[in-house]
């Protein structure tokens, strides 16, 4: 059951952009996860629960919980019930429930096996509509369902994809010149664009630029793609595209001008943009504090203190850079919050 309900939360924030809030656990709750989105000056909230207990919920304490979270704005709760015996509301042959009886709040039914929606009430007509639109996505073939999950998240995560094709791509002609694809020659990363700070204080300042797309070997890259799919799909998808592309390169050229500024080795990599995003990334856990919770907060807070701890430990590695991606992308961020 938990993993339908994922499903169908997944979906429904691919398909039709909902957002996904943690639920406090509470009697007749099925799962922690439910899903909104904003209709007007109104957010409509749907949660899930299963036959057995849907009754058995307190929705005063549900909305007032929501409420705090989110500033007292107007709620319109939705509870999803599942059941797999379901039948369509109005078959007399049926002995269940009337779901649609004194319903304490917005009321849909979902049979599971069938993936169908069985009966919802009148409030909650267009987001059953959503629902249903999802549940034809996910009866579709599942290769056919694999190509179209793909271009969904290449079409909303198109930046970050980008940015990591380019890395690639320099990290290909990087080994070729090197004549070795598990590690780069210092004059080809040199050649290439790396930091280095004589040739930046001759006049080169695209190096700046430039050693954000170089990368000391194949490790070095792997763990960096890997982290900036991670939090490159997360900042898109939270900021836009836009605001995620300006993030993005003033973070990385801010960590640049600090290793210039305060480190006189040669420097190349992505980190100290990704810094950046983990920058933006705490800024939106701050400000969404009342909505997230403080657990996001912390662990934000973590990955960042780890990862600096891990490079203070290690040698070779740009830590004024990574300092400076990430104060960096706080500071874009809080300015770029201003801007509507």
């Amino acid at each position: 059951m938990n993993l339908y309900i994922n499903n169908l939360i997944d979906k429904l924030y691919k398909i039709y952009n909902f957002n996904i809030i943690e639920m406090k656990q509470q009697a007749g709750v099925c799962g922690k996860w439910a899903v909104y989105n904003k209709d007007g000056n109104t957010l409509n909230i749907m949660f899930f629960s299963v036959v057995e207990s849907y009754r058995n919920i307190r929705v005063e304490d549900i909305i007032y919980n929501l409420r705090k979270s989110f500033q007292n704005v107007d709620i319109k709760l939705i509870q999803i019930v599942l059941d797999g015996n379901a039948c369509i509301s109005g078959d007399n042959n049926n002995p269940q429930l009337n779901y649609e009886i004194y319903p304490q709040c917005e009321l849909i039914l979902i049979n599971p096996v069938l993936n169908q929606i069985m009966c919802c009430t009148n409030g909650a007509k267009n987001l059953a509509n959503q629902i249903s639109g999802v549940m034809s996505y996910m009866k579709e073939d599942k290769s056919n369902n694999k190509g179209a999950d793909s271009k969904i998240e290449i079409s909303k995560f198109i930046v970050t994809y980008v940015i990591i094709a380019l890395n690639v791509m320099m990290y290909i002609i990087t080994s070729y010149l090197s004549r070795n694809i598990f590690d780069s020659n210092l004059n080809v990363l040199v050649f290439m664009g790396a930091k280095v700070n004589s040739l930046i204080s001759g006049g080169q300042y695209y190096r700046l630029f430039s050693c954000m797309f170089l990368h000391a070997g194949i490790i070095h890259l792997g763990v960096n793609m890997y982290s900036l799919y991670i939090m490159g799909t997360f900042i898109e998808k939270v900021y836009g595209k836009f605001k995620y592309i300006i993030i993005y390169f003033i973070s990385g050229i801010i960590s640049s001008m600090t290793s210039y500024i305060f480190s006189p080795s040669i420097s190349v990599g992505a980190s100290g943009a990704i810094f950046g995003l983990l920058g933006a990334a705490l800024v939106f856990a701050l400000k969404m504090k009342q909505q997230i919770g403080k657990g996001f907060i912390m662990n934000i807070m973590s990955v960042i203190i780890m990862n600096l701890i891990i490079g203070f430990s290690i040698a070779n590695v740009d830590n004024f850079g990574h300092l400076g991606g990430l104060l960096g992308g706080i500071f874009i961020t809080y300015l770029l919050d201003g801007i509507k």
